[in-house]
């Protein structure tokens, strides 16, 4: 879209045709600079969920839907706290009933996109916090909760500000034939997901590794993607990610030098402007932009929010972010060449 702008004057612009970039990263810097300055717990959080609301395709949600989509959560997060506490400390119960609930999950389509997207996450966290303690599983269920009203009430308002428009119509068909699949294709989509997820979850389950449970969201998030099977969509989604973390980095010195609450809006902004122009086109590899996005954004919250060693943490949590696209673009990349020397095989 903005490439057809380029060598067009300033006042000659159209600037209907910008409006859902405009909504997007405006709107994310100002969800970015509402839940800064109320500063509750796990806040970065709200600003990367929020995206999907405000995505290439979304529409404004009605009081029903949103409602519903609480309720939803409410209930999925609620049933995942019971079952942790019934059976965490039995590992041939909880695992294949995790399995299962997160293969429904990936494989059904009565729950819209973003529903899927809060339970899968609330999913993988909640169990592998609560290995340390169930009261921390209880709060993160709590706190994710919240977070998921603050995204839609903070995304609601936004698009008060953006109405949709007519420029919002390609990227609404666009969605709508990605979204179409069979039920095989589903099917086929989610058992190669459980495959990918399955060797991490035993990590993570056998060593305990709760303090790492980024890495954990992170896949879960990527893998609602069907493109990644594809081994460029992949390859390019390596380099958003990490484009994404050394903007994070960047904005992190930039703030340890000028400690401003406008300049951090402002440097999310011109950031956000980047990612934005590209999300919004015609290009095959448009998508892969907002994850690159909301890499920047989990980073530039988590590290504005901890008082302590948040240097050292910046760097911890883009090398997270980095181990997690390349395992999944890898896995799926081994997966495609097995799949397609069976299918030769048998031929």
């Amino acid at each position: 879209m903005l490439d057809k702008l380029q060598n067009i004057s300033f006042l000659s612009i159209e600037w209907r045709l910008l409006i859902p970039v405009l909504r997007y990263v405006l709107g994310s810097c100002f969800i970015l600079g509402v839940t800064s300055l109320m500063n509750y717990d796990l806040a970065y959080l709200t600003s990367v969920l929020a995206l999907g609301y405000i995505a290439p395709g979304a529409k404004p949600l009605t009081f029903k839907q949103g409602g519903g989509f609480i309720l939803i959560l409410v209930i999925i997060t609620g049933i995942t706290v019971i079952f942790t506490e019934l059976f965490l400390d039995y590992a041939l119960v909880f695992m294949p009933l995790l399995l299962l609930s997160l293969l429904w999950l990936y494989y059904t389509d009565k729950l819209p996109t973003m529903v899927k997207l809060f339970s899968l996450v609330s999913l993988v966290i909640i169990p592998f916090v609560s290995i340390d303690s169930s009261a921390i599983g209880s709060y993160v269920a709590a706190r994710l909760v919240f977070n998921a009203f603050m995204a839609i009430i903070l995304s609601q308002l936004v698009f008060k500000l953006f109405p949709l428009c007519e420029a919002d119509i390609p990227f609404e068909k666009k969605k709508q034939e990605v979204e179409k699949q069979s039920e095989i294709e589903r099917y086929k989509y989610a058992v190669s997901i459980i495959v990918i997820l399955l060797p991490v979850l035993l990590l993570f389950y056998m060593f305990k590794l709760s303090s790492s449970t980024l890495v954990l969201t992170f896949i879960a998030i990527l893998s609602m993607s069907p493109a990644l099977s594809n081994p460029k969509v992949g390859l390019v989604m390596i380099v958003a990610n990490i484009l994404g973390g050394v903007f994070g980095i960047l904005a992190y010195r930039l703030l340890t030098i000028v400690p401003n609450f406008t300049f951090m809006i402002m440097i999310a902004l011109s950031i956000g402007l980047f990612f934005g122009s590209r999300l919004f086109s015609d290009s095959k590899y448009a998508g892969i932009y907002g994850s690159g996005f909301s890499t920047f954004l989990l980073i530039l919250g988590s590290v504005t929010s901890s008082d302590a060693e948040a240097g050292s943490e910046v760097w911890s949590r883009v090398i997270q972010i980095s181990i997690a696209v390349s395992y999944v673009v890898i896995a799926f990349g081994i997966l495609n060449r097995i799949l397609m020397s069976r299918k030769e095989n048998t031929i």
